[in-house]
């Protein structure tokens, strides 16, 4: 399918509960294409490649990137790249490593050692491995000044493992997604994770629709361009108070439309 104009879309684990069966994600898709998206990240769909790329070509839905989990990346790397491959899509990314990899050099180590390998073997076949971060990789290494985000990216291969930039994360970790998006720069130029949030009760911090919350958007956006970023795809895990998750995605697709973005 050719690649859309377009740079916004949306997450698919957003609707997870709407794509289990291949007749409800196929309803999904529909209301995701009415509301104006031309792309998806597939995410959290428990469904053989060729029935999502059925459902994509039916709606008129590219595939921008996947997640994957760190078993099949290091396990069975050549499955993953020919799901990528039915799908037509060239970029996948880490949703999460498991905890024992997170918050120590050894872990972070072996981790970054699965994903060079797994890099290189996406880069043989024309696809780019990225890495999607939580706030957990903001607290420091025992006994360092670094952070599990700053050696993650200092330790893996600058060509072989890019980002996935999650700017709500970012954020909640402490850090400031515009100076992470610049520099990362030619490591973030495939897919960025947008998503929001704001403070209900004076202190809970809950997510919501992206332009609703707390997020600087303008100087994000004003990074992206900087940068090259391909897609801003829309995550919000999970609802915002009782509002419908499809009122959600709505939302936060004309409110980018609002800052400029095609």
């Amino acid at each position: 399918m050719k690649i859309p104009a377009s740079q916004i879309a949306v997450t698919l684990y957003n609707l997870r509960d709407y794509c289990q069966t291949e007749s409800d994600l196929d309803r999904t898709l529909a209301k995701v294409r009415a509301i104006g998206y031309e792309a998806v990240q597939v995410s959290a769909v428990p469904l053989e490649a060729a029935v999502i790329k059925r459902a994509l070509d039916k709606n008129g839905l590219f595939c921008c990137a996947t997640h994957e989990g760190l078993g099949a990346l290091e396990q069975d790397t050549e499955a993953v790249l020919d799901k990528l491959d039915v799908l037509e899509c060239d970029f996948s990314a880490l949703g999460a490593p498991p905890v024992e990899y997170r918050a120590s050099v050894e872990g972070l180590d072996k981790l970054c050692s699965i994903m060079n390998r797994a890099g290189e073997a996406f880069a043989k076949r024309g696809k780019v491995l990225g890495y999607h971060n939580h706030q957990f990789e903001f607290q420091r290494l025992p006994g360092r000044r670094e952070t599990a985000f700053e050696y993650f990216y200092d330790h893996t291969d600058p060509h072989l493992v890019e980002s996935e930039l999650d700017v709500h994360w970012v954020t909640r970790g402490g850090g400031s997604p515009a100076a992470w998006i610049e520099k990362l720069g030619n490591r973030l130029h495939k897919v960025i994770h947008f998503k929001d949030f704001t403070i209900l009760d004076g202190e809970t911090p809950v997510y919501c629709e992206v332009g609703e919350g707390n997020l600087d958007w303008p100087g994000i956006l004003a990074a992206c361009r900087k940068v090259g970023v391909r897609f801003y795809s829309i995550e919000q895990d999970m609802p915002f108070k009782d509002r419908d998750i499809f009122d959600s995605i709505a939302i936060s697709f004309a409110n980018l439309r609002k800052l400029g973005v095609n």
